[in-house]
């Protein structure tokens, strides 16, 4: 199916304020930069293919057909959409500007690579991966989740102070020969005696599961109603419905 038609079909899916409500043709060629008798002409030639159903003077509608290819390739954007977002830092409007051009050369060998690679949640890890550890066994780099503090009471009112407090995140800049430790929490550092760093334990895949469950919520609004139904936020839906061929439903 070539680009064009894809974006004929997608369009008519976003621009819908419900399932079966039609898209007027000016619309549809204004959001597709081509002009009302290009997307008439385009409009009906689908039509003939089963792709598209036009009503006279209201506009078009989605066949069953339709429905399932333009969801096949919006199931592409937004698995691009988070991994542009949830890996390279970019943000969600950029994000889904670019997955927009990246959905029309994405075979279906490439959504299953994508799809394995995002499904490598911190949740399915290895248990020794999210085991919190001393921050005195940490290397320098290391990020993560401040997961307990055992510290003496004035000792805990310190880090308190300084933010070293349970959930706070943390990264360790630098350890020391005899096991000192300097962190950064929030916007400062933070230097500690190895006694004290071998009583503060850091749970290293949490702020991945952190950063992955905002990640999500910051693209849901790309997600949410091309079939004019409530708002379901990603996060609650799993993420083998966004594959090839599904009709993955926001």
């Amino acid at each position: 199916m070539s680009e064009s038609v894809e974006m004929y079909l997608v369009m008519t899916a976003l621009l819908r304020s419900a399932p079966d409500q039609p898209v007027p043709l000016s619309l549809l060629a204004n959001k597709l930069g081509v002009s009302q008798v290009s997307a008439n002409e385009m409009c009906h030639r689908l039509e003939e293919r089963g792709l598209l159903a036009y009503q006279p003077y209201k506009g078009v509608t989605l066949t069953p057909d339709g429905e399932e290819w333009a969801q096949r390739i919006l199931s592409r954007r937004r698995l691009w959409v988070i991994f542009l977002v949830e890996n390279l830092g970019i943000e969600p409007e950029e994000a889904d500007t670019l997955a927009c051009q990246l959905e029309h050369i994405t075979s279906d060998r490439l959504v299953a690579a994508l799809k394995a690679f995002l499904e490598r949640d911190p949740d399915t890890r290895a248990t020794a991966d999210r085991t919190p550890q001393p921050l005195s066994a940490c290397t320098a780099g290391m990020r993560g989740v401040i997961a307990a503090v055992d510290a003496e009471p004035a000792a805990a009112t310190f880090l308190a102070r300084q933010g070293v407090v349970p959930g706070a995140e943390a990264e360790v800049l630098a350890v020391g020969a005899d096991g000192a430790v300097l962190i950064q929490v929030n916007d400062h550092q933070i230097a500690l005696a190895s006694a004290l760093a071998r009583r503060i334990a850091l749970d290293i895949g949490a702020i991945a599961h952190t950063a992955r469950h905002a990640a999500w919520r910051r693209c849901s609004a790309f997600w949410s109603c091309v079939r004019g139904e409530p708002h379901v936020c990603p996060m609650d839906e799993p993420l083998h419905q966004v594959s090839a061929g599904t009709l993955a439903t926001p």
